[in-house]
């Protein structure tokens, strides 16, 4: 419930609806039906307006105004990083051409001559939201005319693409079927890029392996059944789809394999394809490095106010605001900067100074020896990095039946209930998207998250 200001201390409130001034809000076309709630203690009064976004929490224009610069202004201190990390993920990095003219030119005339004006697309799903600027990057430094991403998962675009059969219970998973379905049809593409990728970047030491979710892995293989086992569909609209293993652990792998890829199709060569590949590897490395500098500035403003930010601990793809059921925002809505794992700096003055000189700060075998699912322990890692920072709260979201996330939910809460971090969990989302109770359990997060800052970071006390 809402912590009303001047009335936390009242032990005994009467709540009134004005049924009469239940009016609908005009500052959208949505025209949502608003309720007014007056509270009173005495002489005391204060009323309060039920609406479904912050828009409606006012009552004239000059007061939309005056929220709206507040809200901005309190965004730009205190940003979402999961809205930020969007912006980065999908951007071009510009990077220069490799692809020159060379004596070879003459034998892959064609190839070439499709190379730059072909347009590849690529699903906004699953492990696309850690890899983006990678794929981005790789496909414009060989030339590639444009590059276009499906739009983010709507109620809209699901409805429309994903009719057809998927028997995994994944919503994540299933999604992609709707995301190559846009692509396919309200696109105009000449690729489909949407790479089974196997193993992903290491980010952290002495793990047994850096293993990708292995339905993650296979959901290109089951799109491609989906669109080709009655006709193929690809074929008929004149589409080319490639769906290669891919393996970000082993760089040289990597290369090879990208080079077997696109060398039949745009004739490239050996030396341009490693070119394209150390600048799409560069492009990778800018994006973390961008968003983690800022998100250290941001911790460091916390550690002056004494205030607390909300980590997300989450997978790739729960920065799709369709499958996060805009939980982040909500959260970053009242104030407090959401933090995603990918954003949690990991220079050294500030991993030293949470983890100590002693022991390896990106090692998570004492508290997971079996961490070769690299999206599960850098779940892991994230719990273990808010666990040791005082001004960092957790909501861990995660997907309906997710086989990785079950075995380190446990593992989580008792990293956490150790350092009594504030700790707050959204398991189970799937494709249904219950707006009134998120929106409830978010007013109950702010509720304790205010009680923390109080007592915990401004009064000392436990």
């Amino acid at each position: 419930m809402t912590n009303f200001i001047g009335f936390e201390n009242l032990t005994s409130i009467d709540y009134e609806t004005k049924r009469g001034e239940e009016t609908r809000c005009h500052f959208c076309q949505n025209k949502c039906v608003r309720t007014f709630v007056e509270l009173r203690a005495g002489e005391r009064k204060y009323t309060h307006i039920i609406a479904p976004c912050e828009k409606g929490e006012v009552l004239t224009k000059d007061e939309l105004r005056k929220l709206m610069a507040e809200r901005s202004k309190q965004k730009q201190k205190f940003p979402n990083f999961v809205e930020l990390s969007n912006k980065l993920l999908f951007s071009s990095y510009n990077p220069p051409a490799v692809v020159r003219s060379t004596w070879r030119d003459i034998f892959r005339k064609k190839k070439l001559a499709f190379l730059r004006r072909a347009r590849v697309g690529i699903p906004r799903v699953l492990n696309t939201y850690g890899l983006a600027p990678f794929f981005r990057t790789y496909l414009e430094a060989l030339g590639v005319r444009k590059v276009i991403f499906s739009p983010p998962t709507s109620e809209e675009l699901y409805r429309k693409g994903a009719k057809r059969g998927s028997i995994d219970p994944c919503f994540p998973s299933k999604v992609a079927l709707a995301h190559t379905h846009h692509l396919l049809y309200e696109e105009e593409v000449d690729i489909i890029l949407f790479p089974c990728v196997r193993t992903l970047p290491p980010e952290l030491r002495n793990a047994e392996g850096h293993w990708a979710c292995p339905t993650v892995s296979a959901t290109p293989e089951v799109v491609k059944a989906s669109f080709t086992t009655e006709e193929d569909e690809f074929r008929k609209r004149g589409v080319l789809f490639l769906n290669p293993v891919l393996d970000f652990e082993d760089e040289e792998l990597l290369e090879r394999q990208l080079y077997e890829t696109f060398s039949p199709v745009f004739g490239i060569t050996r030396a341009e394809n490693r070119e394209a590949v150390r600048l799409a590897f560069g492009a990778l490395s800018s994006y973390k490095e961008n968003l983690r500098r800022k998100a250290k500035e941001v911790l460091e403003t916390l550690e002056e106010e004494k205030r607390v930010g909300v980590l997300i601990l989450g997978r790739p793809y729960h920065n799709d605001p369709g499958l996060n059921h805009g939980i982040p925002e909500e959260i970053n809505k009242l104030g407090y900067p959401v933090f995603t794992i990918d954003s949690l700096p990991r220079d050294e003055e500030t991993l030293t100074k949470l983890f100590g000189s002693e022991k390896d700060p990106l090692d998570i075998s004492d508290e997971w020896k079996k961490c070769y699912s690299e999206n599960s322990s850098l779940k892991v890692w994230g719990a273990k990095f808010a666990s040791l920072h005082p001004n960092l709260a957790v909501v861990d979201l995660s997907s309906f039946r997710c086989g990785h996330d079950a075995p380190i939910y446990s593992l989580v809460d008792e990293i956490l209930r150790r350092t009594k971090t504030p700790y707050f969990t959204f398991h189970e989302l799937d494709e249904n998207k219950p707006s009134g109770s998120i929106k409830i359990r978010v007013e109950t997060i702010d509720y304790f998250l205010k009680l923390y800052e109080s007592e915990t970071l401004r009064g000392g006390g436990a």
